[in-house]
């Protein structure tokens, strides 16, 4: 009997549907039995965005955004990453880690284009239910957006105030993220949210967690894939403290290299002494503006190149003991070269950029 017959012969016999009922009880029977998870909506599925959900996040709300990148570029990550090229050669990284970042990961691309991960920290929040349905945004919060990166094409970085919606409509942090990817020219692939567990790792949020940030997946305008992680966390000593395993993952992020920019000179302030130390203790290479580490325990623990000029703060930090003392190191320090570009807050005393190497 060929197979087309004997198909034929269990279904018109009534053996093949005794069968199928048979096997179809015993399945279901099974002590341990679950849908297959093709059939389900899996913790992992639901983690992750589908690729038109990402088209649709990704979209570009803003009429001059090829402007805005265009500036951008032309201002900032060109001369960055002629200047990266020039003088951060010698640094071996796969892996830089970012504190108070913000939603800035164009930066941090262009300064470091050979990484492999990145990871970025800040207070922001990222709307964590837009990874189940990305939604549309209202027209006054999209052009609040706009206008945000109108002016961060311009000078390079935010308003804290902008950040948190002191001055206007509250942005999407999920949003600006996608665009600042957008600026440095980068195809998002993937965007997943993520979780630090007890023990440090960062790792994919299963159903039911809390998700501590996000995770991109990229691939840049070299053609590299490189990992992207956001975590969401304020770096005072009192909010660490209560979070043992940001603490760990941070130490286990911050052996390479640390990156630090525009980061309200948070960390020469007591209150951020525990991120300070982390750093210093964990960090190979630091490469900061003047509003990272202080210059005391970095000029202790590191060997320092400085490119570019430092004679004061930004006004907001005029009277900072902290800035006083880098005025007056940098004042005694030989310099390594010239900054084509501005780094950090704009500012009459101009742009500095240290590089340290661990003793």
């Amino acid at each position: 009997m060929d197979g087309l017959r004997l198909i034929n012969f269990f279904v018109t016999s009534g053996k093949f549907q005794r069968g199928l009922l048979y096997a179809l009880c015993c399945f279901f029977t099974l002590p341990n039995w679950a849908w297959p998870s093709a059939l389900t909506a899996s913790p992992l599925a639901q983690n992750i965005l589908t690729s038109k959900q990402i088209e649709a996040l990704s979209k570009v709300t803003c009429p001059e955004f090829p402007k805005m990148v265009s500036r951008y570029q032309q201002r900032f990550a060109q001369p960055i990453r002629i200047w990266s090229q020039a003088y951060l050669t010698k640094v071996n990284y796969s892996t830089v880690f970012y504190p108070f970042s913000g939603p800035d990961v164009v930066t941090i691309l262009s300064m470091f284009p050979r990484a492999d991960y990145l990871v970025l920290v800040a207070d922001q929040l990222p709307e964590y239910q837009v990874i189940q349905s990305p939604l549309e945004a209202a027209g006054t919060t999209s052009e609040f957006e706009c206008g945000m990166l109108e002016q961060f094409s311009q000078r390079g970085y935010y308003f804290t105030n902008d950040l948190i919606g002191k001055n206007g409509p509250k942005p999407r942090f999920i949003q600006l993220l996608i665009y600042n990817i957008a600026f440095s020219g980068a195809k998002i692939l993937q965007i997943q949210m993520i979780t630090v567990n007890s023990t440090g790792l960062i790792l994919s949020t299963e159903s039911g967690q809390q998700p501590s940030g996000l995770r991109f997946t990229l691939r840049t305008k070299d053609g590299r894939l490189t990992t992207v992680d956001y975590i969401q966390a304020d770096l005072s000593n009192r909010r660490l403290m209560s979070q043992p395993q940001l603490v760990k993952a941070f130490e286990r992020k911050s052996t390479e290299v640390v990156f630090i920019k525009s980061a309200s000179h948070l960390l020469q302030n007591q209150q951020f002494s525990v991120m300070q130390e982390i750093l210093v203790r964990q960090a190979k290479w630091v490469i900061q503006d003047e509003t990272g580490i202080d210059i005391t325990p970095l000029s202790a623990n590191f060997d320092l190149e400085l490119f570019g000029r430092f004679l004061q703060p930004s006004r907001l930090w005029l009277k900072s003991s902290a800035a006083e003392r880098l005025v007056t190191y940098y004042a005694g320090h030989s310099k390594s070269g010239d900054l084509p570009f501005s780094l950090g807050y704009q500012k009459i005393g101009g742009s500095v950029l240290l590089i340290g190497e661990k003793k």
